[in-house]
């Protein structure tokens, strides 16, 4: 008895590679001319292009603008930045300062509600008998000679000793 030979191939695998048109195989497979290979039925070779290296003068002045644009596309993003955090840092400061000046006119407003009180009592304390305070009457006024009068005007500088021409000490 022989055995024959099975196919280790799964039928389904094998159904779907006969599926497959010889027109179809031919469409998938990589095409030489396509991939610059010279291909042996056609002779088709890869045209070049021309290769001028004269170009027009718009072509190279955009050329010319694009390469600068990046560095001034960067400067520009820095500036921005740098502006930015300039104004957030002023803006930091002006807020801290507001703040110290409203704690300072707070603080006046304080000392000056503060300063009346204390006269309040003084005055009260003042109209009391028995405080030995005295109200004001001329006889009890003290006169205190004028101070003498300075003079407003300079007095006539003398005119500088011109310098001498040796040095003073050494």
């Amino acid at each position: 008895m022989s055995v024959a030979r099975q196919s280790v191939i799964d039928p389904r695998r094998r159904s779907r590679r006969l599926a497959v048109s010889p027109q179809r195989r031919k469409a998938i497979a990589p095409q030489p001319h396509l991939l610059g290979v010279r291909s042996r039925t056609r002779d088709v070779g890869v045209e070049s292009l021309p290769n001028s290296q004269v170009k027009p003068v718009w072509l190279r002045s955009l050329l010319i603008l694009q390469r600068g644009s990046d560095p001034l596309a960067f400067f520009l993003v820095a500036a921005t930045l740098g502006i930015y955090a300039w104004t957030v840092y002023t803006q930091k400061l002006w807020t801290q300062e507001y703040t110290k000046l409203e704690n300072l006119q707070r603080q006046e407003r304080q000392m000056t509600a503060a300063n009346e009180v204390m006269k309040n009592q003084l005055a009260k304390l003042a109209e009391k008998p028995n405080t030995g305070l005295v109200p004001p009457s001329p006889a009890n006024t003290l006169f205190l000679p004028p101070a003498p009068q300075r003079s407003t005007a300079q007095t006539a500088t003398p005119s500088p000793e011109p310098a001498p021409s040796t040095p003073m000490g050494y």
